[in-house]
Order: structure tokens, then sequence, then C-alpha cells
């Protein structure tokens, strides 16, 4: 009886085969690691619920994001005034005060109507629009879709001057400039 309970004991190291008692960490002969350490078992399943998650919630799709920027009712934030003058390079306002102001805008839909800097594809479909920032007008790098042939050509033929009017989701600032994504033309 006693020879089952110490053969319960001992169990075989994986890289060399030879027997060794079952709570050692590393093998007495080969040196190799035998028990997984818990820093390893708290990563191991950080990994899996990370995947886990990507698996059973996939995020929305870019058609799905689009159809709900265009349902959504866009706030009344406006691009002049305050918010202008806030994230201007000559503006009053601090570090602090601007932080401030972008957490509270930040996933705001807004609506508005500025005028173009530069235009670059991103990639098909997809836009990055900057818009002159000034006392007068808040700056924004904007990522418009276009979903159509039409709208393609409409955001392809603008020029540095023209405005630009969409409707998009703040993300944030960058740069002293509004960041808008999921961004889609209006009339």
């Amino acid at each position: 009886m006693s020879d089952k309970a110490e053969n319960k004991n001992i169990i075989a190291c994986k890289a060399c085969g030879k027997e060794v008692a079952k709570g050692v960490k590393k093998c007495p002969h080969c040196g190799k690691k035998l028990k997984m350490g818990m820093f390893t078992k708290i990563i191991l399943g950080v990994v899996v619920l990370v995947i886990a998650n990507a698996i059973l919630n996939p995020g929305k799709t870019l058609e799905e994001r689009l159809q709900e920027t265009r349902d959504a009712q866009a706030s009344d934030l406006s691009p002049r005034g305050e918010l202008s003058q806030m994230f201007s390079l000559m503006g009053d306002y601090t570090d602090i005060q601007r932080d401030n102001k972008e957490k509270e805008i930040t996933g705001q839909i807004v609506q508005w109507t500025l005028p173009v800097f530069d235009v670059n594809k991103s990639s098909e479909g997809k836009y990055r629009v900057q818009t002159s920032g000034s006392k007068n007008a808040v700056g924004a790098f904007v990522d418009i879709y276009a979903t159509s042939p039409k709208e393609q050509q409409q955001i392809e033929a603008l020029q540095s001057g023209d405005f630009v009017s969409f409707k998009g989701k703040i993300e944030g600032t960058f740069m002293r400039n509004i960041e808008i994504e999921d961004a889609v033309l209006v009339d």
C-alpha cells in the first residue's frame, strides 16, 4: 500500500523521462522547468480571456458604425466660439482646460461644415481630411468614408479652401485639432 502512495507522488520528467517528486518545480536530472509559474498562469489566463472576448463579442462592422452615424442626432456643439478659441495655437486656455473639454466632447456626434486644408486617402473608400483651424473655427482631422463612387469623386475633388460638410463622432484631440471618426458626407 505504501508503494502505491509513493508512486502517486512520483512523476516522469517530460524532458528526460526520469522519475522526480510530484511537487518539484525543476527536474534535478536535466534542469527542465516542470511547473508553470503563477505569473505565466496569469498572463496565459488574460490572453485566453482577451481572445474569448474577441470571438464572442466581435466589434461592429464599418457599415453598422456608419449607419449609426447617419441615424444619430448631432449635438449642438459648435466648431466656432469657445471650442475654436480653446484649441487655437494662440488661445488663452491651459492644457488642463483643454483636457477637461476633450473628456466632455469625446463621443459626441457632430455635424459641421469646415474649410479644407488637406485630403489624404487612407485606404479604399477612407479619406483623412484635415481642416483649417483658426479663431473662427476649430481644426479637425476627419476620417470620412465614401459610400458611393459619387462621394469618392466629391472627396477627391476637394481643394484647400473648399468647405466640407460631414457628420461624425469625436474620438478625442490631437495637436489641438479635434479627431473625428466614422464620418460621412452630408448635404
